[in-house]
């Protein structure tokens, strides 16, 4: 799926790696938490990442209604609730979209899928690592990797989190306060982001993400 993004949206719709990379993250692992995460390790511009975040919530709100449609109407993919939440949680772009459609197919459906969407969070940090080997040597880039030690704070995180019982009310705690970190985050890229120069990529970042949509679902569904 990265090739694929990197060559459609560098190659056929003449992106520059930067967009192309956020769109192909979000798509890849984890959605808006991916775009963002993705944002310091390419030195994306504010307003490639509204776009990528955009792409991400269409693609997402997309899936919540049209999943759930294709699980009433295709055998194939009703008859087992097991492979039909390995499949949603390998395609939806975000968390909380591989809940909303899995909640909308059964219980069984959103568990395995949950879990499967779990897994593909797990390769946000090696996937940083990976992206930088797209980047051209430019604005200040060394050429060497970076390692992007936010991404592996989230990886010691979930290692102690397996290991040791957190208490309720500290994951409630940090919980909140990631949320809130978040909101913020998301604000002040809405304070540097000019909506000109979002209107000025056009549509093709929406192109780019709804190929690697088609992409993801199509490829998946034949595996």
């Amino acid at each position: 799926t990265l090739l694929v993004g990197y060559f459609v949206g560098t190659q056929a719709l003449g992106l520059e790696p930067e967009p192309t990379l956020l769109i192909t993250t979000g798509a890849c692992v984890c959605g808006c938490s991916a775009v963002l995460a993705a944002q310091p390790v390419v030195q994306a511009k504010p307003h490639e990442v509204t776009a990528a975040i955009g792409t991400v919530v269409l693609c997402g709100t997309t899936s919540m209604f049209l999943y759930p449609f294709l699980y009433s109407q295709m055998p194939s993919l009703a008859s087992s609730p097991h492979l039909m939440g390995i499949y949603t949680g390998a395609t939806v772009h975000e968390l909380a979209g591989v809940v909303a459609a899995g909640n909308a197919m059964g219980p069984e459906v959103a568990a395995t899928a949950v879990v499967t969407k779990l897994t593909r969070v797990l390769c946000l940090a090696p996937f940083l690592l990976l992206i930088q080997k797209f980047l051209p040597p430019r604005h200040g880039r060394q050429g060497s990797i970076q390692i992007p030690w936010f991404a592996l704070g989230f990886v010691a995180v979930v290692g102690l989190n397996s290991l040791v019982v957190v208490p309720a009310k500290l994951v409630s705690q940090s919980v909140s306060t990631s949320t809130l970190c978040l909101s913020m985050a998301m604000s002040g890229l809405g304070i540097e982001t000019d909506i000109r120069k979002v209107l000025a990529l056009g549509q093709r970042p929406v192109a780019l993400a709804l190929i690697l949509f088609l992409h993801l679902m199509l490829n998946s569904y034949g595996v």
